[in-house]
């Protein structure tokens, strides 16, 4: 039986909603705490790591486990089951007093029958809105903490006309971004982590996230199962697929978006690669 299920919520797929949902949970009560404001990222994103890394060493003994803490490990590489953790996404937001563009991202890969690979379980957790993001088109509403002040709003302003929206990021967008939209005929939308980025084209308040300033496998294994698993579009900024537990752990660039626009966003950005 192939471990690819076409619908439905596996038990893999609950425990990473639970994982994203507890490590957001954690992280949001971290964030009020007394640790000194330059030590919080690094402190907040390290606990959330061990509850994360805990739990699946007891849920699932024998799978590998894979991050930043460990980005040189070599035995994902023959498993048939690896776990991509990234505990804080977008340390930047986390730490700066009511940003909500913060995300905890989780996927699980595995091998089927025949030996392919391929993302089955996914959930981004945007703790800031109690909200985790899934594949097979759902989301659900967690509770991450008690709200302490008034619940923020939506990750970018409503839309005022039918252009294209773009998310990039805010502390390195692509050097060609400006130039992009005025081809494009697209506004610009600058927010922290890849994870709200995400978010924002799944939620349909973008319809792209254009990166290129490289990421990690870690970093958007995740982001890759909700997008594609949701029929959305997701790629290297040339089109082509994004292979996950391979030997390369960096990958240069990353797209997601909306179907109906990947082909005009990447014939438009081959000249600038």
């Amino acid at each position: 039986m192939s471990p690819f299920p076409e619908h439905g919520r596996t038990n893999d797929q609950r425990l990473a909603e639970d994982l994203a949902a507890q490590a957001g949970r954690l992280l949001t009560d971290l964030r009020v705490s007394r640790v000194a404001p330059e030590d919080l990222g690094a402190f907040a994103e390290g606990e959330a790591q061990a509850v994360m890394v805990d739990r699946l060493a007891v849920a699932r003994p024998d799978d590998v486990v894979f991050g930043e803490w460990d980005p040189e490990s070599r035995t994902r590489l023959e498993a048939n089951r690896v776990w991509f953790l990234d505990p804080l996404d977008g340390v930047r937001s986390y730490v700066a007093q009511g940003r909500p563009d913060w995300a905890v991202q989780v996927a699980l890969w595995e091998k089927d029958p025949e030996g392919v690979g391929g993302i089955t379980a996914c959930a981004i957790a945007m703790p800031a809105y109690g909200r985790v993001l899934t594949g097979r088109g759902a989301t659900t509403y967690q509770p991450m903490s008690i709200i302490r002040g008034p619940r923020p709003g939506p990750l970018v302003p409503p839309r005022a006309d039918d252009r294209l929206r773009i998310a990039v990021s805010e502390a390195e967008p692509p050097a060609f971004a400006e130039e992009l939209a005025a081809e494009l005929d697209a506004t610009l939308t600058h927010l922290g982590s890849g994870g709200g980025k995400t978010a924002t084209v799944v939620e349909d308040e973008c319809d792209a996230f254009i990166h290129t300033s490289g990421h990690h496998q870690w970093d958007s294994a995740a982001t890759y199962g909700v997008v594609t698993q949701r029929g959305l579009h997701a790629s290297h900024l040339d089109g082509t697929d994004l292979q996950y537990n391979v030997d390369e752990i960096e990958f240069p660039d990353l797209l997601v978006c909306k179907p109906e626009v990947a082909d005009r966003i990447v014939s438009a950005v081959a000249k600038y690669l």
